[in-house]
């Protein structure tokens, strides 16, 4: 690709580069400069500057500095000529050369080919007759017109033999459809991920398709399914919605985060476009820093159930650690938000939205829901449960703050409470440092862990556990990670360890999986090994599902002893389960 300084210029002339940046991060004019907290470092003062007479940036903090082009490059994750293509658009530029097809990139190619498969999606969706069942499921769930033309909702049809050969069709060769992140393969056959679903587009936050959603419209197999990571889609890195959520974030400095696509589209019929939601994974640190960059505030509303609880309690975490504030929306029990516009309708959702507190707020009420605070117990039980919250906290101010509010919910002294705090400070520091020299002298793992490793040396296994297990069902997030690389490639039929080594993003939990594999520990009695791994997880679920059903009778005994029926029955079935499971086994 060929172009001239005179394009770069007349670009730099257009583009005032800090209301560029400032489509990104917020900045504060000091001086001649402006200054902001840096995008591509975690820091919690102001490092960032921007000298508009050098058309320059410059981080004080990382030292990344560069024009318009390099900052474009640099927070987009694209080449220079993708830059330029962006800021000559914004300009209003058009540019003097064309690509040659030939020598375009791998990465230009897939989005060309995911933008121009999102427009078939659609249009068979919106048009064809096989497509009625489709069209259906969404008037079933309430989704109108307009909102299935802004998400460029989809349909891939019920043949697997459809989408290769409409690739075929236009000229695409086999080895760039195999690359492309649409089909798995087994033995040597091409098998798409997508077809008889409902398709939900993933954008980037220049709208571009880059991976899918689907959603099932059969009963049996995953209800909800993801493209696998390619040259141009990393699932940790994006967020569904985020597209449209920064064209209308931008004036209410907060963005909502919901745990699926439909709690999305649920927000956004109710006029509510500032929603996003994790891509099949749970909320991560990448993902925090990300909404870090465009808003000043994260109000998580997940769904009204445990695992719900369990992902606004880490998703606080994260975002204190990352000094991003947070509130949360209590949905009521078992709801999610497209349940409450269901049954309520647009009004109804919208009144719960309003009812949101602070993740301290929030994090007492879940503690005094579990443990009964009148007891010396029960207020120990609910100062460990704040502590891992309180313990991320930055700021000495804001601690004191919420541990002197604690000591007065609990009625106890507040230097009793800060001399706890500080105490189990350092036992956790201790404890950490202790468990890093022991985890290196041994590679002590996880029950989790020790299963997916034993998995890795006798992947022909892995078919069954993926039938009695989920990636919900796993806490250790090294132990999820394998289990997301191994169905990665179970997916696509790849057996290699090599292949399946190089989709793991932490280098020292690849080097483990290589040197246990090597080990030859997994291979006496391989099936009965992890079965029974499976069965001590499964163990492990059953004691949890029952600790929540206890902690249910006990708010309900009380005040409302009729709910209590049903949560008694439940817990009987529990106890036979978990009878039967170690009678059988020796687990």
């Amino acid at each position: 690709m060929e172009t001239s300084i005179d394009i770069k210029e007349d670009i730099k002339r257009k583009i005032f580069i800090a209301d560029l940046i400032s489509e990104y991060i917020t900045l504060k004019k000091k001086g001649t400069r402006f200054w902001g907290l840096c995008p591509f470092h975690t820091e919690k003062s102001p490092s960032f500057t921007v000298t508009p007479e050098k058309e320059m940036f410059y981080c004080f903090g990382c030292h990344k500095h560069g024009d318009i082009f390099t900052f474009v490059m640099e927070i987009e994750k694209v080449s220079f000529p993708e830059a330029l293509k962006i800021l000559a658009q914004k300009a209003n530029i058009p540019l003097t050369f064309e690509f040659n097809k030939e020598k375009e990139s791998e990465k230009e190619l897939l989005l060309d080919l995911y933008d121009r498969l999102s427009m078939s999606f659609h249009h068979l969706l919106l048009h064809s007759k096989n497509a009625v069942h489709a069209r259906s499921y969404l008037l079933k769930r309430g989704i109108n017109a307009d909102t299935i033309e802004a998400f460029r909702l989809g349909y891939a049809p019920g043949s697997r033999d459809w989408l290769l050969n409409f690739l075929k069709k236009k000229n695409y060769s086999k080895e760039f459809i195999t690359a492309s992140g649409l089909f798995s393969q087994k033995s040597g056959e091409l098998i798409p991920y997508f077809y008889n679903r409902i398709i939900f587009p993933i954008k980037n936050t220049r709208g571009q398709a880059i991976a899918y959603g689907g959603r099932s419209l059969v009963e049996g197999g995953p209800k909800y399914i993801n493209s696998p990571e390619t040259v141009i889609f990393k699932k940790g890195n994006n967020l569904f919605n985020l597209d449209l959520a920064l064209k209308s974030g931008k004036d209410t400095k907060f963005i909502y985060l919901v745990e699926g696509y439909m709690d999305v589209i649920a927000l956004y019929q109710a006029g509510i476009h500032n929603a996003v939601a994790p891509l099949g994974t749970a909320f991560t640190e990448t993902q925090c820093r990300l909404l870090k960059r465009y808003a000043d505030k994260v109000v998580l509303l997940f769904d009204g159930d445990p695992a719900g609880e369990a992902a606004s309690i880490k998703a606080i975490e994260i975002c204190e650690a990352l000094d991003v504030e947070s509130e949360v929306v209590d949905i009521p029990d078992g709801q999610d938000p497209d349940d409450i516009l269901q049954k309520h309708g647009e009004k109804g959702l919208k009144k719960i939205l309003k009812c949101r507190i602070n993740s301290f707020g929030y994090l007492l009420k879940r503690g005094f829901l579990k443990f009964d605070k009148e007891t010396p117990k029960g207020k120990e039980e609910i100062f460990n449960f704040i502590f891992p919250y309180l313990k991320k906290i930055d700021s000495q101010i804001k601690r004191d703050g919420y541990l002197s509010e604690l000591a007065d919910k609990l009625n106890v002294d507040y230097n009793s409470v800060r001399k706890d705090f500080e105490n189990l400070s350092r036992s956790a520091t201790i404890y950490q440092k202790e468990s890093v020299k022991k985890q290196k002298a041994s590679d002590k793992i996880s029950e989790e862990l020790f299963l997916m490793l034993a998995i890795t040396a006798n992947r022909d296994l892995f078919p069954k556990v993926r039938c009695d297990l989920s990636l919900d069902n796993l806490d250790d997030p090294n132990a999820r990670e394998v289990f997301i690389a191994l169905e990665e490639s179970y997916r696509e039929g790849t057996t290699s360890l090599e292949e399946l080594t190089q989709r793991i993003e932490d280098k020292e939990l690849a080097a483990l999986i290589a040197k246990k594999n090597t080990s030859g520990e997994y291979t006496y009695n391989p099936e009965k090994l992890i079965s029974d791994g499976v069965l001590r997880i499964k163990c492990r679920l059953l004691r949890k599902k029952r600790e929540e059903i206890a902690v249910l009778i006990r708010k309900y005994e009380k005040n409302e002893p009729w709910k209590m029926k049903d949560l008694l029955v439940e817990k009987m079935i529990l106890d036979k389960e978990l009878k039967e499971i170690r009678k059988n086994h020796d687990v």
